[in-house]
């Protein structure tokens, strides 16, 4: 397991700031819920990632607007099962459970909301929130490959066949969109790459594809 002593000690100096309660029992949940064997892409090096994202982006968004999506970040994929379509709904409820009428909760959990990427938001701390999850798609190619296959990994437990046609419906969704991302800064650093990476990857999937079920 990576050393996350880093990013352990970030959590506590954010948790300390806002006053979350308990903050070493939920690192300790954070450990055990984003280190289960089966993510692979899903675990707190996303986490960090997305963190890392938050940090550098522009224009920075308010202290409170930053303190909200930072929270959403910890908590978006905490709970993650690829055999079920409800994560994002059960890790927001989780969050309540665990922050026990914090007065983000409610910011918060509207964020983890957004991150099913159903519907385009018109509020901008939502918008922020969904474009740093996404980020991965506009990442440098071979960063993109490892992500590709971190997910086929996770979800290792569906056919050949069968992951190749839903891969390829959720990336077409994205190309088909007018804009991958939401904000003016992923638009200008991700759009581009995004777009190449995603029909990389459905070219692949259509080249590697068997016309039979293994």
């Amino acid at each position: 397991m990576p050393d996350y002593l880093h990013l352990q000690e970030r959590w506590i100096k954010f948790s300390t700031r806002t006053t979350i309660p308990n903050p070493h029992i939920l690192w300790e949940n954070f450990l055990v819920l984003y280190s289960e064997p089966d993510r692979h892409y899903h675990n707190l090096s996303h986490i960090e990632d997305c963190l890392l994202k938050l940090d550098h982006w522009t224009p920075l968004p308010s202290r409170t607007q930053r303190d909200i999506i930072e929270l959403a970040i910890w908590f978006h994929d905490i709970i993650y099962e690829t055999e079920r379509n409800d994560n994002e709904e059960s890790s927001a409820a989780l969050t309540s459970y665990y922050l026990r009428g914090h007065p983000l909760t409610s910011k918060c959990n509207a964020l983890i909301l957004s991150t099913a990427h159903h519907a385009i938001s018109a509020i901008k701390a939502e918008q922020i929130m969904c474009d740093i999850d996404l980020s991965i798609l506009g990442a440098t190619p071979e960063q993109y490959l490892k992500y590709s296959q971190n997910i086929r990994n996770e979800y290792s437990w569906v056919g050949t066949i069968n992951y190749a046609e839903g891969r390829t419906r959720v990336l077409k969704k994205f190309l088909l969109r007018d804009n991958i991302y939401l904000t003016n800064h992923a638009k200008n650093k991700w759009e581009k790459q995004a777009r190449i990476n995603i029909q990389n990857e459905l070219n692949n999937i259509e080249k590697s594809t068997p016309l039979t079920e293994d």
